[in-house]
């Protein structure tokens, strides 16, 4: 339904942003008449801000219209003649009437009764449980509710169990293989996930409701990450009445939480409020040894016990408010506050080998040169602050909208480290150290995006972006000499202070249509780039500026109802996480140090997919091929120096070219129990030089999941899943594979208002990462432990005033 009143409505929109349209008004003159009445719900209680709107019935234009009021009435006076009356609120099934309005008269249509939405099917009433995995060609979407495996968990626990994702003891989140990952919340980005995925532990996997995978992404999109999108889709429980989730968890090793999602919901207002606490007490430990080529009388060992302490609370509250014309405009707001400690203790032991070479393990045989045992304590403090705005209006239904938001996100983190050593063999002149870090970070993003549907198949939408990211962090490193903290003279880790400034701002647009049992979507996004870096003390930085155009193409086949074609092709970038930036040292450990590169340039990738999807009553199969090329490829270079400090900085390293093939699938076996499972086989060469030294590799690999559920005795369910990761080759070595099991059991009580369910993670304790660095000169074997296995107790209830 178009016409001069809605265009007028969308173009004093687009100027005011967030402003709400003005109530329209219908002329007055002598051949009008009038109409009026009272719009209720089922229970007989008036609905106030449902829209009422006189329609042309062979244009299906509006005329006009008006507001009930909070007694649910309405009137309206309007030129005589037939039209359609159109009435619609959120969450009600709209309802039409064919009307007569007659020349100075006033008809009274009385009591109207709106239908919630939800009991349009009531009739017919089908009960069972969602789908744990929805494909479509542009995504797939699993469906957490139903993961009873990682309830009492986090969304780091969840990917996990996602096909196609993978995750490391370092918390990298990669799709496909490829690190380049763009992680949104509810379709938008987060400084819940600003410098890197840690911050994904601090959301409950409770509060997921589902996860989306976009393998290809169309220009609606941001162009941020090569690898794709993955989406994480939070509940909302936006029904009548007063309804809620709380939760508890307890676990071991220590893992205790509890939290309570609520949201209260009138006609006209929906009110929500989120709060979660979580307490989490692990171990984790590692072994690294290191032998190099040069120098025949050394090599070292290290190992690690950690013990890693976590308390996390968030608070999410807001309203959404539902206005004339399928209008919604949401306040919301976060805060997010965290405290970590880690304590660990490592030694180290200097050998002498026996016989010149590379060695890949120390032998009893060899003296012993030094040995010491070190502790680092690690205490952080983190605080985000998010205040959010949005916008929404449904012209004529969901197909026809403009959607605006404004966001602000602030906040700052602290860390502070003590490295101490307690000498057992040897001499050293190792001094105690200690740093200190404080980031302060702002950011400000604006989106507006408007969807048109152009005749019966088209749509065309557009939008832009304006982001605005700030960020300031302070920097000390001191060693303890003769009983005083100074700084230290080499110049390497000293006080230093780095600013960053951001700015990308875009415009997009896409046209999809039809044409027989063909489909296609045309789209483009630019984006311009600013980033700024600078150090305060020295003024060495950098200054980068951008413009790039990112196209996405798709083409479908509809061979039947049940068997579909799909071609796609998009462009996007990956640009440098702002802590790789930061080009001074940062220590882990005395022999372990992070150093950024305010040089780095952003990669660019272009990936094709070709995909077939299959579906049928109890199951479907999609199978992709798909190929990606990329450009300045970031990698982490490791270096060790003559005294065998590591030291990793990232460089634009390489180009790559991969490919591979993924197969999806899930099938009911029969009543109650569900199959699912996935394989994905890729490979992917890199070629690159980094001072003089030529960094290659060809890495043939593969990632595959198994997962059953199993509903027995009309209250129990059982799931059980099994992952495998292949070895992979790197630039730098090799990387080997791993495994691990999972399993879950529930029950549904009272009524099945509640559940109390038991999982495991890593049930035979085999979740480890075995990682070998082969440089010209040295060699190096890390091994961690950074998750052991862990059992969770969880008792979810669920409650609704509408029960």
């Amino acid at each position: 339904m178009t016409g001069s009143v809605t265009d007028f409505r969308l173009f004093f929109l687009v100027l005011c942003f967030f402003s709400v349209p003005l109530t329209l008004t219908a002329q007055d003159d002598s051949t009008e008449g009038e109409i009026a009445g009272v719009v209720v719900n089922e229970d007989g209680n008036a609905i106030p801000n449902a829209s009422v709107a006189i329609l042309d019935p062979e244009t299906e234009e509006i005329v006009t219209g008006t507001a009930t009021n909070q007694d649910g009435s309405f009137s309206l006076t309007h030129e005589s003649g037939s039209y359609t009356l159109l009435i619609s609120f959120i969450s009600y099934i709209d309802e039409t009437i064919e009307i007569e309005i007659e020349p100075g008269r006033s008809e009274d249509l009385g009591t109207i009764e709106l239908r919630p939405e939800d009991s349009q099917l009531e009739e017919v009433v089908i009960e069972g449980e969602r789908s744990y995995m929805e494909m479509n060609f542009d995504s797939r979407n699993f469906n957490v509710g139903q993961d009873i495996t990682s309830m009492g968990g986090n969304a780091l626990d969840v990917l996990d169990n996602v096909p196609s994702i993978s995750t490391d003891f370092e918390g990298n989140v990669s799709l496909r293989g490829n690190e380049g990952v763009q992680i949104l919340i509810n379709g938008r980005p987060s400084n819940l996930v600003r410098g890197g995925t840690d911050g994904l532990g601090s959301i409950p996997a409770n509060m997921i409701d589902e996860i989306e995978i976009i393998t290809n992404p169309s220009a609606r999109f941001e162009a941020q990450g090569t690898g794709g999108i993955i989406n994480i889709k939070l509940i909302d429980n936006a029904q009548l009445g007063f309804n809620g989730t709380i939760q508890a968890n307890t676990g071991y090793p220590q893992d205790h939480g509890a939290g309570v999602n609520l949201n209260y919901n009138t006609n006209n207002i929906n009110w929500f409020l989120n709060l979660d606490f979580e307490y989490e007490r692990e171990p984790e430990s590692g072994y690294s040894f290191q032998s190099f080529n040069d120098d025949t009388t050394y090599a070292f060992s290290e190992s690690s016990d950690v013990t890693e302490r976590e308390v996390e609370g968030d608070i999410n509250f807001g309203a959404d408010f539902y206005l004339p014309y399928n209008q919604i405009i949401t306040f919301s707001s976060r805060v997010s506050i965290e405290s970590e400690e880690e304590d660990a203790d490592l030694t180290y032991t200097d050998y002498n080998p026996s016989e010149q070479g590379v060695y890949r393990s120390p032998f009893e045989d060899w003296d012993i040169l030094q040995r010491a045992n070190r502790n680092n304590l690690e205490e952080a403090r983190e605080r985000d602050y998010d205040v959010r705005l949005e916008y929404e209006n449904r012209f004529d239904g969901s197909d026809h909208r403009l959607t605006a938001e404004a966001d602000f996100e602030f906040g700052n983190e602290n860390e502070d480290v003590l490295l101490s050593q307690d000498l057992r063999e040897g001499s050293t002149d190792f001094n105690d150290q200690r740093t200190f870090s404080e980031e302060v970070y702002r950011e400000l993003r604006i989106d507006t995006d408007y969807e048109q549907p152009i005749g019966d198949d088209g749509k065309f939408e557009a939008g832009f972006r304006l982001n605005f990211d700030w960020l300031d962090n302070d920097y000390l490193s001191e060693d303890q000499v003769n009983g005083n903290w100074v700084i230290p003279e080499d110049g390497l880790d000293q006080s230093q202070n780095f600013t960053y400034f951001e700015n990308v701002n875009a415009l997009y647009s896409t046209f999809s249509g039809a044409s027989g049992d063909f489909t296609y979507q045309l789209g483009a996004r630019l984006e311009n780039t600013r980033i700024k870096t600078e150090l305060d003390q020295t003024g060495e930085g950098s200054n980068q500026n951008y413009l790039n155009l990112f196209p996405s193409a798709f083409l479908s086949y509809t061979i039947s109802d049940q068997n579909s074609l799909q071609l796609s092709y998009s462009r996007r970038i990956s640009r440098p996480w702002s802590r790789f930036l930061l080009p001074f040292s940062q220590i882990n450990d005395s022999r372990n140090r992070n150093v950024g590169n305010p040089n780095l340039k952003p990669e660019f990738g272009n990936s094709y997919e070709l995909g077939y999807l299959r579906q049928w009553e109890s199951g479907s199969v999609l199978s992709s091929v798909y190929y990606r090329h990329r450009t300045e490829v970031i990698e982490r270079i490791r270096t060790i120096d003559g005294n065998g400090i590591t030291t990793r900085r990232p460089i634009n390293l390489a180009t790559e070219d991969a490919w591979g093939i993924e197969f999806s699938a899930d099938q009911d076996l029969f009543s109650g129990l569900q199959l699912s499972g996935s394989l994905n086989l890729f490979q992917s060469n890199r070629d690159g030089i980094y001072e003089g030294v030529t960094y290659a590799s060809e890495s043939e690999s593969f990632t595959s999941r198994l997962r059953v559920r199993w509903r027995f005795l009309d209250d129990w369910n059982f799931q059980s899943y099994i992952y495998y990761r292949g070895a992979r080759q790197t630039t730098q070595g090799r990387n080997n594979g791993r495994s691990f099991v999972g399993s879950g059991l529930s029950r549904e009580i009272m009524d099945g208002r509640a559940t109390l369910s038991l999982n495991v993670r890593d049930l035979f304790n085999s979740r480890q990462s075995d990682r070998e660095v082969i440089n010209p000169q040295s060699y190096t074997n890390n091994q961690y432990s950074w998750s052991s296995r862990s059992f969770r107790l969880n008792l979810r209830y669920n409650f609704s005033s509408e029960r």
